[in-house]
């Protein structure tokens, strides 16, 4: 056994930030300034001794923090299954550690799988590993917040852009080796993830920007293979997204290669559908901000993109159902008396993505008819914006009992094996829970903005406050703490704080 010092008696949140806990009777210094619950003391004797023998002979073998593993990148024997607490037994290193989170809750969903085809730990191009390895170091530093995993995600990024830069040197084998665009579109997400807003010049947009050149030069008839298609799935996905959070308007080429998509798939693709009504979001979005439209024509395009929105939801109802349960006991973490479930994560953060466009479109409405003189087809019109503000918010709420009431709606998000380690003031959540809990907090902020529905305003806060200190997300508490500042803050600058489109699997 090896001794890893003398265990802390402090708090779950201090712990967890590393904060000095003051041991006060009942509830802590920092938790009180910080108007959280907290979760008591440990009993530092019934803490669990961990075997580190394992680790011992890893280290003897010369793995360490600063040499990139030539590892397979999810050695499951070292790890622990996504289903499992989060929670190592093992001090890995940092670049194992980051390759299986990454692997396990991104690369091994639907939207990036066709990656294992072309990565390969000890046989692929240099620019790809390290693009991978800067993505999944930073991927781990949102996770976890590790200052060295933040630092050395930096340092393979610089790396990885030489490397990219040196491919690109040889034009036609850059355009004939897809490798250097999957490297570009793995650099944008680590931009996006380590961003802090959404930056209106091309820098936000430079590296999918460049993928779009290399599609552009080998020509996009030449992408025939499945795992090919899916490339410009995430291509024209990803920079949709990145046109709507900087207010720039989608380029042209761009559509192009979505109507090439749909030759390849179903015109009828529920994701294809979406992106384009994105790309249409986009576009609206910059006409607005640039003034280069009539008000009028704006909000014309506003409702016009709403009822096309609405559309598909109907088109969608069956295949992303949610079942609808009333409250057994009053629960803080339910806004009405019911909560909505459904079969996945993944399924409802789509479906709060609908709403929160939907949300948005209706908000400008709003605004505009508002500041016109009465007239009974504007009050008609303004009426109806605020009804569907209303059941929009509504269901954006009632979607996060799911996730976040451990006590109640959540409990079979929880681990039912091996928790006898655990502090009876708290349990465990895997990365996968947690990471539900990280999608709902954009259409949080969406729900809890909006002027025309105050009512869940505290609610929403509450809620925030609730995901930051109980499943440790630093950036709930930053948007709890925005919403109750009450700073007029884009959505779009939250989204980009948040990570965008990079940190949901």
């Amino acid at each position: 056994m090896v001794f890893r010092g003398r265990p802390s008696k402090a708090c779950e949140r201090c712990r967890t930030r590393r904060l000095k806990c003051d041991l006060r009777s009942e509830t802590c210094g920092q938790c009180i300034r910080a108007h959280v619950s907290c979760s008591g003391y440990r009993d530092t004797q019934k803490l669990r001794i961990w075997d580190e023998s394992q680790s011992v002979a890893l280290k003897a073998q010369g793995t360490n923090n600063s040499k990139p593993a030539s590892s397979p990148p999810f050695p499951t024997s070292h790890f622990q299954a996504p289903d499992q607490p989060a929670l190592n037994a093992l001090p890995l290193s940092i670049d194992l550690q980051a390759r299986f989170t990454f692997f396990s809750y991104y690369i091994d969903t639907q939207c990036w799988f066709f990656l294992r085809s072309y990565y390969h730990p000890t046989d692929s191009p240099a620019h790809l590993t390290l693009a991978i390895e800067a993505v999944a170091l930073a991927y781990l530093w949102h996770k976890v917040n590790s200052k060295i995993a933040l630092n050395t995600a930096r340092e393979r990024y610089v790396s990885a852009l030489r490397t990219t830069n040196k491919a690109l040197v040889s034009s036609q084998k850059a355009v004939k080796d897809v490798t250097t665009l999957l490297a570009s579109l793995l650099l944008d997400l680590f931009e996006k993830i380590t961003a802090s807003k959404p930056r209106t010049s091309g820098s936000w947009a430079c590296h999918v920007s460049g993928a779009l050149g290399l599609v552009q030069l080998r020509g996009v008839e030449r992408f025939r293979d499945p795992e090919e298609v899916c490339m410009l799935v995430r291509l024209t996905t990803n920079y949709t997204m990145s046109c709507v959070a900087s207010g720039e308007k989608v380029p042209d080429v761009l559509r192009m290669i979505l109507a090439y998509i749909g030759t390849r798939r179903s015109l009828e693709n529920p994701m294809l559908r979406l992106t384009d009504l994105m790309m249409s979001y986009a576009d609206l979005r910059s006409e607005i901000q640039s003034g280069t439209l009539a008000r009028e024509v704006c909000v014309e395009k506003a409702m016009e993109l709403d009822a096309r929105v609405r559309e598909l939801e109907l088109d969608l109802s069956d295949a992303l159902q949610h079942s609808t349960t009333p409250l057994v006991r009053k629960s803080a973490r339910s806004f009405e008396h019911h909560w909505d479930s459904y079969s996945n994560s993944k399924i409802c953060q789509a479906m709060n993505m609908l709403r929160f466009f939907r949300i948005l479109l209706n908000e400008y409405v709003v605004d505009h008819f508002s500041a016109l003189s009465p007239d009974v087809g504007h009050l008609a019109t303004l009426a109806s914006a605020h009804d569907t503000i209303s059941k929009l918010v509504r269901e954006i709420c009632a979607s996060v009992p799911q996730y976040v009431d451990c006590d109640g709606a959540a409990q079979d998000k929880l681990p039912s094996s091996d928790s006898s380690f655990l502090s009876e003031h708290t349990h465990a959540h895997t990365l996968s829970h947690q990471s539900a809990c990280y999608t709902l907090i954009f259409a949080l902020y969406v729900a809890g903005t909006r002027n025309t529905f105050p009512e869940a305003r505290g609610w929403v806060i509450e809620q925030l406050h609730h995901i930051g200190s109980h499943f440790h997300s630093r950036n709930a508490e930053i948007v709890a703490q925005m919403l109750e500042g009450g700073a007029a803050t884009s959505p779009w600058e939250v989204f980009a704080m948040l990570g965008s489109y990079a940190v949901a699997a």
